[in-house]
């Protein structure tokens, strides 16, 4: 609850208008880890059904453009998205088959980014690394126990 106040106080700063169904939105988006639009959809509507699907993507743009989200378009499927307003930096390891989402840091490479970044005169923005792989327990199944893929959501793009 209380990153919800410190979020909802920035986009107060950046002019942003809280009606109750956005403040719902980002509440409840600030509360997952890892999340596509359409299950945010379908866990705002479970709090309140009136909501519209385009409020939903509405906010999340928002949200991202505050710098408060960060969208990720892992390998196939869906955008997911992640609340990294008051989070340290980290890169994720991705399971191909179950989708398993595992957050981490490598100081190495960090120093390793930022040695080529000097190298070559630039000035570091922003990055990310994923890693795709196989989870431990995906690895134990045979072939005819492995899903062929993740579960994906269907995701109806909204304007």
């Amino acid at each position: 609850m209380k990153r919800f106040v410190l979020v909802e106080q920035l986009l107060k700063e950046r002019g942003i208008r809280l009606t109750s169904q956005r403040s719902l939105v980002v509440r409840r988006a600030v509360s997952h880890l890892h999340f596509t639009a359409e299950e945010l959809v379908e866990d705002v509507r479970r709090m309140d059904p009136t909501v519209a699907r385009g409020t939903v993507y509405r906010a999340l743009a928002l949200l991202h453009e505050a710098g408060i989200l960060e969208k990720h378009d892992f390998w196939y499927g869906p955008p997911y998205y992640e609340v990294t307003f008051g989070k340290a930096h980290h890169d994720h390891l991705m399971c191909m088959q179950c989708g398993e989402i595992i957050e981490f840091q490598e100081p190495r490479w960090e120093r390793l980014q930022d040695e080529v970044v000097k190298r070559y005169g630039y000035q570091l923005l922003s990055h990310t690394h994923k890693l795709y792989g196989l989870c431990p327990a995906c690895r134990r199944l045979t072939p005819k126990q492995a899903p062929k893929h993740p579960p994906l959501h269907v995701e109806e793009v909204v304007a």
